[in-house]
């Protein structure tokens, strides 16, 4: 009996321990019933009952390690999970707190964005204020110095037409000293070898003394022609050109006129009459240069030596410091003979002169 109720107590919790319980109540029950079994049956059937408790025994051994192992690997798993879990929760906690602080930065940036912006109108706005201010005053200013610049002009208008009266007064003073000069000169030209001597017409041209030229006196007693021969030019523009070269100035001039006088329409009386003025200028008689320049100029406007006469008029006007009336004629030069080799000369002199 007592293996009996140790039997029951260990095969309660597998359905194995169940078969082997019946087995054994059956076996052990049955010799009550045939009230008359051999003492060999029942060793018979302790031995069986033996191995059967031993393979209880086993198999409840292996179970229950089979078991605790699953066990442990379950509460491993389980560990795992509660790991992973509290990580999990971690991370979403951290999460949260990371996006709870982004909402505040994100409304901190707002906020400063927001400033920022108000802040940026206002000075644009200050700023648009104090350009358009600035601008008001410019163009007052502008208003005031054009007014000025107009009053300028009109005052270097008057000033300039002052200065264009002035040098033709002074042109028709130096024309007029330049005229005696010349009727005195030709005057002397034309004393005759006895000291007489013969009145000038206004049809004779200059002509230079030449005493190898001269005719001798007559040996007759015939009485001297009371006309006297027209006068010619006594040289070609390249002998005169040889006087000028070699610094005879004067008889350079005579020579320079005579062409201009016997051939009045030609190009060659056009090169005569600059080379006129440059004759002068070259013996410093600048205000006469001036006077023959303004006769190419006026006589022949259209000549390509009109803007070299002008050129060289202005630069007369420079020797006698007279640099005002100077660049009124540079600027005249530019005007009128923009085209010219000497409007560059032109506006370098008269960069010189501001």
């Amino acid at each position: 009996m007592g293996e009996k109720i140790v039997l029951t107590a260990t095969t309660q919790e597998h359905p194995m321990k169940r078969s082997a319980l019946n087995l054994t109540a059956l076996l052990l029950t049955s010799p009550l019933l045939v009230q008359c079994a051999a003492q060999d049956d029942i060793n018979t059937i302790n031995n069986q009952i033996y191995r059967v408790n031993q393979r209880v025994t086993n198999l409840e051994n292996n179970t229950i390690e089979d078991l605790v192992k699953r066990q442990a690997s379950t509460a491993n798993k389980v560990d795992s999970l509660e790991r992973d879990l509290i990580a999990l929760r971690n991370g979403l906690e951290e999460t949260g707190y990371l996006n709870r602080k982004l909402s505040e930065q994100n409304k901190e940036l707002a906020v400063a964005f927001q400033q920022y912006t108000t802040e940026e109108q206002q000075k644009r706005a200050s700023d648009m204020q104090q350009l358009q201010a600035e601008i008001t005053e410019k163009d007052r200013q502008l208003e005031v110095l054009a007014q000025q610049l107009q009053m300028q002009e009109k005052n270097l208008e008057e000033i300039q037409q002052a200065r264009v009266e002035d040098a033709k007064r002074k042109a028709a003073e130096a024309a007029r000293a330049a005229q005696e000069a010349r009727a005195k000169a030709q005057a002397a030209a034309q004393i005759s070898t006895d000291g007489t001597i013969v009145k000038i017409t206004a049809t004779q041209n200059k002509k230079l003394f030449d005493p190898a030229a001269q005719a001798p006196p007559p040996t007759t007693s015939q009485a001297p022609s009371t006309a006297a021969p027209a006068a010619t030019a006594t040289g070609s523009l390249a002998n005169a050109r040889d006087l000028y070269d070699q610094g005879e100035y004067r008889q350079a001039y005579q020579a320079y006129a005579n062409i201009a006088n016997s051939e009045p329409a030609g190009d060659d009386a056009i090169d005569a009459l600059f080379m006129m003025g440059e004759s002068r200028y070259a013996q410093g008689e600048y205000d006469q240069a001036i006077l023959e320049y303004q006769t190419i100029i006026t006589g022949h406007p259209a000549s390509t030596m009109a803007s070299t006469a002008m050129f060289k008029q202005a630069m007369s006007f420079e020797k006698l410091n007279d640099k005002e009336t100077a660049k009124i004629l540079y600027k005249k030069l530019l005007a009128t003979y923009p085209g010219s080799p000497e409007a560059g000369q032109a506006q370098q002199r008269l960069d010189a002169l501001n």
